[in-house]
Parts: structure tokens; C-alpha cells; sequence
């Protein structure tokens, strides 16, 4: 089991820290990002409690994730790094 820490910075589009770590549970498509620092991130979409739609950002750290991107509706370069774009 690992933790989800979510960072003050997701919490700027007005979306709660509860709807973060549901959406985060229940991420519906995930891709992992290799940054060029090392450090790995994953961006996913997931559905919050009420089934609207979470556009996140994390980051492994060595207790788990750190969340520090929420954002809905989802923006157009999140989508097409999911492959879900249709193009």
C-alpha cells in the first residue's frame, strides 16, 4: 500500500482533496512520464464521487504519490497524452 499526499497547488481549481485521492483511486486511464530530472510522474483521469471527470498530475516520491495538478475539464494536452484524442 502506498500513501496520496495531496499538495495545496491541486487544490487551486477548487476541487477538493477527497474528490482528488476518489478520482486518484479510480483513475480511468493513467500514463507514467519519465522527467528529465529522473524523477518519474504519472498523469491520469479519474472520476471524483459525483462521476465528474479529474484531470491529475503526480509524482513517486518513496512514500507514495504526491498529487500536485487537478484540473477539470480536462485540458487538450492531457487527453492527448492519454490517447484520447482520437488522432
Amino acid at each position: 500500500m502506498y500513501d496520496i499526499v495531496v499538495s495545496s497547488h491541486a487544490l487551486r481549481h477548487g476541487i477538493s482533496e477527497e474528490q482528488i485521492i476518489h478520482a486518484w483511486r479510480y483513475a480511468a486511464v493513467c500514463a507514467r512520464r519519465e522527467c528529465a530530472n529522473g524523477s518519474v510522474d504519472y498523469v491520469a483521469i479519474g472520476f471524483d464521487q459525483n462521476g465528474r471527470p479529474i484531470e491529475m498530475t503526480g509524482r513517486e516520491k518513496t512514500f507514495g504519490i504526491l498529487i500536485y495538478h487537478s484540473n477539470t475539464p480536462q485540458t487538450p494536452r492531457a487527453l492527448k497524452e492519454l490517447g484520447l484524442t482520437g488522432k
